[in-house]
């Protein structure tokens, strides 16, 4: 069952400890302790800088010229932010922000490009990072176009269950991430109240539960099918 469905929701916004070597980087670079809720860059800022995060997390998110927000990813320890915009000198086409007490190191791009040059193995890094990035951007562009908020609310914990699971007895998952509601909702672009009322609902129906700080997904296969069925909804206010 698990390797029937690991590579449709393999594709996760949360890419935290990742199997990355960057000792270059931080040699390189100056570290920088920042407490949660730090703006690193804004969307629209020059981009003279990328980030190699040592410990923490930090979201991604395009704001809207009405300043609508929406969160495209959580980049934890051994991710790259700021990196993509360092070689078009382009502005920065996103904003990012601490969620947690993060430990950064600050490279410049001039730095950044001649690291790239003198040592491929960064380069091969690079671009399996930027892979990792356009396979969730694909994924999030599919559930935003054809899925409603509680679908892709569980897909998101398919995902995380997947990439951050740990199997308890009778088949079960504890998520050993965690994320705040808001956080689920900037990602899958709904309201903090479906996120809320979805989560209540997989409780209620025996499919989730939180014994403690992290979820635990009690019914895989029941989950799967939700994100399949188009006909399951919950209220009418839980929708939007």
């Amino acid at each position: 069952m698990l390797e029937s469905i690991r590579e449709v929701y393999q594709a996760t916004p949360w890419l935290e400890n990742l199997p990355h070597q960057w000792d270059l980087l931080k040699h390189a670079g100056t570290p920088m302790e920042c407490k949660k809720d730090t703006m690193i860059f804004e969307q629209d800022d020059h981009a003279d800088h990328l980030y190699l995060i040592a410990s923490g997390r930090v979201c991604l998110y395009a704001t809207t010229p009405s300043g609508e927000e929406k969160a495209l990813a959580f980049i934890g320890k051994n991710g790259l932010i700021g990196e993509y915009d360092s070689f078009g000198d382009l502005p920065h086409a996103t904003s990012a922000i601490t969620v947690s007490k993060t430990v950064l190191y600050k490279i410049s791009t001039s730095q950044f490009r001649e690291l790239l040059k003198q040592n491929f193995h960064l380069v091969e890094q690079l671009l399996h990072f930027e892979s990792r990035k356009y396979r969730m951007l694909c994924a999030q562009t599919l559930q935003l176009s054809y899925s409603k908020a509680p679908h892709r609310i569980c897909a998101t914990l398919i995902q995380l269950a997947l990439n951050y699971g740990t199997p308890l007895e009778q088949d079960h998952l504890q998520i050993t991430t965690t994320f705040t509601h808001q956080e689920m909702a900037n990602l899958v672009g709904t309201t903090r109240i479906t996120v809320i009322n979805t989560l209540k609902w997989l409780e209620r129906h025996h499919i989730l539960k939180k014994p403690n700080k992290y979820y635990v997904i009690t019914d895989l296969h029941r989950l799967e099918l939700l994100v399949q069925d188009e006909t399951w909804k919950l209220t009418k206010h839980a929708e939007s």
